[in-house]
């Protein structure tokens, strides 16, 4: 007769997770636009960054954002220009909007996908974030953190 080992609760939190994981697809290119699309959803219900994207139009926008994020994350090329210079036009940024954004981003990131890409795409979020708030003059909410690019 064979002797089943207990199982812990960290094991079987670990293993509920690991079937969550496995449900959710990992980012690729196709799914860029879906996801930005929830993620500024998610931004424009939030006051504290809803007035920084509420002038935009966000529909005719968020394809060069996904070329942006697909030029990080895949090296695919297409989005040409500069993403800093909009943000040097924003008056009133502080570590709390980079923060805000960067937990909203993870959040979104988190709730739709899971994989290696996903966690590029969460890493680069602080890189740019992080860079961006240097070129501001704004000290940084949170430490560098490499994503390993």
């Amino acid at each position: 007769m064979s002797q089943s080992l207990p199982i812990t609760v960290a094991d079987a939190h670990e293993a509920s997770v690991a079937r969550e994981d496995a449900a959710r697809p990992d980012v690729d290119d196709a799914a860029l636009i879906p996801l930005l699309t929830a993620f500024y959803a998610t931004i424009e219900e939030d006051a504290l960054l809803q007035p920084y994207f509420a002038p935009l139009d966000m529909a005719a926008h968020l394809p060069r954002i996904a070329d942006f994020w697909s030029t990080l994350l895949f090296h695919s090329g297409r989005y040409q220009g500069n993403a800093f210079r909009p943000h040097a036009d924003m008056p009133g940024l502080t570590a709390e909007h980079f923060g805000r954004w960067l937990a909203t981003l993870e959040r979104v990131v988190d709730a739709r996908h899971s994989g290696p890409a996903a966690e590029r795409m969460k890493a680069l979020g602080h890189r740019v974030a992080y860079s961006m708030q240097l070129r501001l003059g704004i000290p940084p909410v949170l430490p560098f953190r490499s994503s390993g690019d």
